[in-house]
């Protein structure tokens, strides 16, 4: 086996519950590929019994045990953290649900394998100052609010994110938009608790789904999400039915983009001992996605948004860094119709709105915007 098709075994079979057997392993290729999906623990768990490992020597096996056993304490104190911020919601009478990671680690073999960077909770949107007010009194540092959520972080590790909506308004998601736009409607009162809702297993899967896409489409997504979608799928927790999702994922026009996405995690993960086989069987259409996938990182590559968005306005004619920037700095007001409902609301108060951005968001996000300039002027030549 090549280093991809070591990663691809080694995750698989620990996504499923099975034990990998390797002489030999490309330890730097493994750790570099895993870093960048963000599966330094999950491929740590595949590894760990391995023959390959067992012959390593100490510092080689120090970091990739130190790997899992981070990703385990990080888990445990995420949880620890969250179930405070959602006792407060309790306790306030603020209706919520948990998003995404926070959630997804439940359907894993092993307790903190499944890494992920930051909670997302979906909460009462005309309460999430009382949300502010509380993160900030417990240290976190406010981050932004520039789309359907807020982001909090605190040392060493904490980011939550408090979404006002499943998703921000737009042309590429106009259907999602619409379908999610009273989610409320569609949740389950938990019994556990006192205001925390959820979706039902099929919701479930098919949010899922559509936020896979979203990234998937826009700039990208990692090779975690596969692992993700076979863990899902294999889990005794969900009961799902497929004559309902298949008609949902039509309606948001996603319905092929699942059908590739569970033909890999199935084809990957359920037979790991098979990977080379069943690399080789794969359709061409599947192969491209995998292809495309693993060439990304967790979240994708900035570059592909940049791109879509360049060529977007571009409308098949030569890419137009002017039009690109142009529509950065002076964006339309209905981007901030969550964000920031009072600039939405107030035509008046939209152009210092965005003279302020031009000040402060290169401050803020000098990062961000370093590696858009250099993607731009790349992606435009």
């Amino acid at each position: 086996m090549n280093a991809t098709e070591q990663y691809i075994y080694l995750t698989a079979c620990a996504a499923a519950g099975k034990t990998a057997e390797l002489e030999t392993a490309d330890f730097e290729k493994l750790w570099q590929m895993s870093r960048s999906h963000n599966m330094t623990a999950l491929t740590a768990k595949g590894l760990l019994p391995t023959e390959a490992f067992k012959n390593a020597d100490s510092k080689e096996q120090k970091r990739w045990k130190n790997a899992l056993d981070n990703s385990v304490k990080k888990t445990m104190l995420f949880d620890a953290e969250r179930k405070k911020l959602l006792k407060f919601f309790d306790d306030n009478g603020i209706w919520y649900m948990p998003l995404k990671g926070a959630l997804l680690n439940g359907f894993y073999k092993s307790y903190g394998t499944r890494e992920f960077a930051d909670n997302d909770i979906l909460a009462d949107p005309e309460r999430t100052d009382d949300a502010k007010e509380y993160l900030l009194s417990r240290g976190y540092e406010f981050r932004s609010d520039e789309f359907s959520a807020d982001e909090y972080s605190k040392q060493p590790f904490f980011n939550f994110e408090i979404h006002r909506a499943l998703i921000d308004e737009s042309v590429e998601f106009e259907k999602a938009f619409a379908y999610y736009k009273d989610v409320k409607k569609r949740l389950v009162k938990d019994s556990g608790n006192k205001y925390g809702y959820h979706f039902t297993d099929d919701d479930y899967y098919i949010f899922f789904i559509f936020h896979a896409f979203k990234h998937y489409d826009s700039r990208g997504t990692g090779f975690r999400t596969v692992a993700d979608e076979y863990v899902i799928l294999s889990s005794d927790k969900l009961k799902l039915d497929f004559g309902y999702i298949s008609k949902e994922l039509e309606k948001l026009g996603i319905a092929e983009f699942e059908e590739r996405l569970r033909e890999l995690a199935v084809s990957l993960f359920s037979e790991p001992e098979l990977t080379e086989k069943n690399l080789r069987d794969l359709s061409a259409e599947t192969r491209e996605m995998l292809e495309f996938i693993l060439s990304c990182n967790t979240f994708g590559q900035m570059e592909n948004l940049f791109k879509k968005d360049l060529e977007s306005i571009s409308n098949g004619k030569k890419p137009s860094k002017a039009k690109y920037w142009l529509r950065r700095v002076f964006p339309p007001r209905s981007r901030f119709k969550y964000s920031n409902p009072f600039v939405y609301k107030h035509k008046i108060v939209y152009p210092f709105f965005l003279s302020y951005r031009m000040i402060a968001n290169p401050i803020r996000h000098r990062r961000y915007l370093k590696k858009e300039i250099k993607a731009v002027k790349n992606i435009s030549k």
